[in-house]
């Protein structure tokens, strides 16, 4: 069964932390996804489970699963406040840069993707598809921006589509 976002009235943290359980763990929705008439030569997923689902419904060769690629935790907050789920979504990103957990988290997570961009350096694939999560896209980005890729803009990253970065030739 897949676990949509939580959409009727008012919900507590507590209820949010049971939604983000579930929905970690829930199948999904499988969708066509357009890769670009793309022959991707390697493809890496995040190690946790919707990511496993979506690599193998898009590729249909061995799926290299990684811890590396896994999703940034959503910040959880502890109150007795309830509020829509949009409200809490809100509330975890203006939470965010003043935790320090989740500073912590996020540092670690550019990290694991340095890691992973390293071993990419070194390896004879040239078409690498990575399957990953939404905030690990966006902290993605910005890594391979830094390492001379271009690629396009997005603030929330859809599921299952494609974003393809490619390396910027040197201009002479």
């Amino acid at each position: 069964m897949t676990e949509g976002y939580p959409t009727k009235g008012w919900i507590s943290a507590s209820d949010i932390e049971k939604w983000i359980e579930r929905y970690d763990t829930s199948e999904i929705d499988i969708q066509p996804v357009e890769l670009g008439q793309i022959d991707w030569t390697v493809c890496y997923a995040s190690s946790m489970p919707r990511a496993v689902q979506t690599a193998q419904s898009v590729y249909d060769q061995e799926i290299i699963v990684t811890d590396l690629l896994r999703e940034v935790p959503f910040p959880t907050i502890r109150s007795n406040l309830r509020l829509p789920f949009l409200g809490w979504a809100v509330l975890g990103r203006f939470a965010a840069p003043f935790s320090k957990r989740i500073q912590a988290e996020i540092k670690d997570a550019n990290e694991r993707i340095e890691v992973l961009l390293n071993q990419l350096m070194f390896e004879d694939d040239e078409r690498v598809l990575l399957v990953g999560h939404g905030g690990m896209m966006i902290l993605m980005r910005a890594a391979l921006k830094r390492r001379g890729y271009s690629g396009p803009r997005f603030g929330h990253p859809r599921n299952g589509m494609l974003y393809l970065f490619e390396k910027e030739e040197p201009t002479c």
